[in-house]
C-alpha cells in the first residue's frame, strides 16, 4: 500500500483506549524482528479482510425489469385479469424512461391488477428486505398492497406474524398512498423464525426522500418449514376504471453490509453496491467511518469495542529509531535518566500511565519508542563493556 491507513482506536474490556496505527512500511532489521513479534501489534489488517463479505450482493429478483407487453413474463405472474395488467413505458421515480407494471381497474370489485414475483429459495436464518416503488393516479379508490408469501416444500403457506401466528395472506403494508401522482418506496422485512423484535417496515416519499410517518407496517417471520419466498404487489377493490397504479423495481435483498442502503434506493449518495465499492474481488469503503460493537469515533476510521485476533498486521513507521546509532544522537547520561525517573515517574519520551489512560496508546509510535530504549540500552551496555575491557587491560 502506498498510503497509510488512518489511526484506529480500540477499547479494551475495561474501557481503556488503545490507539493502533496501521499499516506502515517499516522494515526492522533481523535482530529486532523477534522482539517486535512479541509486542502483539500485528492483528488488525487480516481481520478487516476476513470479516467483510468479498462478493457484492445482487437483487434476488432476477430480472427486476420487464418487457413491454401484457400477461405473465419472466417468472412474474399477473394478479387479476389480463386486461387489468399492462407493462408500458413511462417515467421511473428519477425521471428516466423505464418499463412500468400498471394496474388498470376494470370498474368491478375484487382484484384490479398487480404481480407476483418469481419464487426465491431462502436461508431461514437470514433476514430479507422487500421493496417496491409504487405510484397511483386517478383516485384513492380501493387499496394498494405490498405483501409476500412463504411456502413449505409441499407448497403450504407458512408465513408467521411476529407473534408466531400463521398468516396465509400476509401484507407488509396496505392502504392509500399518501398522495396521488407521486412515487413512493415501500419497504418490508421477512425475519428468521427466532426473531423477537418489532416491525421495521417504512415508506419513503420519492420526491422529498423523507420517511412517511403515521403508517402501520407488519414484518413477518419464516414458518419453521419454509423453503421459499415470493414478493407480491397489487391493487384491490378499485371500482374506478380511470385509475392506474404503477410499480417499478421490485427487490428482495438479504440484509447485510453488501445490500444497497435505503438511501441508495432513494438515489441519495452512492447508488451502486451500497456502502461498499467492488472492484474484482476487492472491496473498499471510502466515504465514512466504521464502528464494530460501538458507534464510529470522530478522528478514527475504525472503532472496535472488543477483542481482535489475527496472524499478522503490518505497521508503517517513517521514523524508525535507528537514529539512536547515528553519531549526532544525544544519548542521555544514566544520571539524566535517573533524574527524569525521579521527577516524572517514567522513562524519557515514554508517555505516563495517566496519559495512556486518558488518551490511549499509539502502538505504531510506541513500538518505535520501545525500540529506541532498547537501542539506548545497547549503547549503555557497549559503553559499559568498553569500560570493563579498559579496566581489565589496565589490571593485566
Amino acid at each position: 500500500m502506498n498510503n497509510p491507513i488512518n489511526p484506529i482506536i480500540m477499547k479494551s474490556n475495561h474501557g481503556n483506549l488503545d490507539q493502533r496505527h496501521l499499516p506502515f512500511n517499516a522494515k526492522p532489521g533481523p535482530k529486532f524482528r523477534a522482539y517486535m513479534s512479541q509486542q502483539g501489534l500485528w492483528f488488525i489488517a487480516l481481520l478487516l479482510l476476513c470479516s467483510i463479505p468479498m462478493q457484492a450482493q445482487d437483487n434476488l429478483l432476477i430480472p427486476d425489469t420487464w418487457p413491454v407487453g401484457t400477461g405473465n413474463t419472466s417468472g412474474y405472474s399477473i394478479y387479476g385479469s389480463s386486461n387489468e395488467n399492462e407493462r408500458l413505458t413511462g417515467s421511473d421515480p428519477f425521471g428516466n424512461s423505464a418499463v412500468l407494471w400498471a394496474s388498470k381497474p376494470d370498474g368491478s370489485s375484487g382484484p384490479d391488477g398487480g404481480f407476483y414475483s418469481p419464487v426465491i429459495s431462502i436461508d431461514p436464518t437470514k433476514t430479507y428486505r422487500f421493496t417496491v416503488w409504487m405510484k397511483k393516479t386517478g383516485s384513492n379508490a380501493g387499496n394498494s398492497y405490498l405483501g409476500l408469501f412463504t411456502r413449505s416444500s409441499n407448497g403450504t403457506k407458512v408465513t408467521q406474524t411476529l407473534s408466531g401466528t400463521v398468516n396465509t395472506n400476509p401484507y407488509f403494508w396496505f392502504g392509500d398512498l399518501p398522495e396521488l401522482n407521486k412515487w413512493y418506496l415501500i419497504v418490508g422485512y421477512l425475519r428468521p423464525n427466532t426473531y423477537t423484535g418489532t416491525s421495521e417496515g417504512r415508506m419513503y416519499d420519492g420526491v422529498t426522500k423523507a420517511e412517511v410517518t403515521g403508517l402501520t407496517f407488519n414484518d413477518y417471520k419464516f414458518g419453521t418449514a419454509a423453503v421459499s419466498m415470493q414478493l407480491r404487489s397489487l391493487l384491490f377493490n378499485d371500482t374506478n376504471s380511470g385509475d392506474f397504479q404503477y410499480y417499478w423495481k421490485p427487490t428482495i435483498y438479504e440484509v447485510n453490509a453488501m445490500m444497497p442502503t435505503v438511501d441508495a434506493l432513494l438515489g441519495l449518495g452512492t447508488s451502486g453496491e451500497g456502502l461498499w465499492s467492488l472492484q474484482g474481488n476487492n472491496i473498499s469503503y471510502e466515504s465514512g467511518t466504521v464502528g464494530i460493537g460501538t458507534t464510529p469515533l470522530t478522528g478514527y476510521t475504525l472503532a472496535v469495542d472488543g477483542n481482535i485476533r489475527a496472524r499478522e498486521v503490518k505497521v508503517d513507521n517513517a521514523n524508525w529509531p535507528d537514529y539512536v546509532f547515528e553519531d549526532h544522537y544525544q544519548l542521555p547520561t544514566l544520571q539524566e535518566v535517573e533524574q527524569h525517573i525521579k521527577e516524572k515517574g517514567h522513562l524519557i519520551n515514554i508517555p505516563s500511565a495517566q496519559r495512556v489512560k486518558a488518551q490511549g496508546l499509539p502502538l505504531g509510535k510506541m513500538n518505535g519508542l520501545l525500540l529506541e530504549k532498547v537501542e539506548e540500552l545497547t549503547l549503555y551496555l557497549l559503553d559499559h563493556d568498553d569500560r570493563l575491557s579498559t579496566l581489565e587491560s589496565k589490571n593485566n
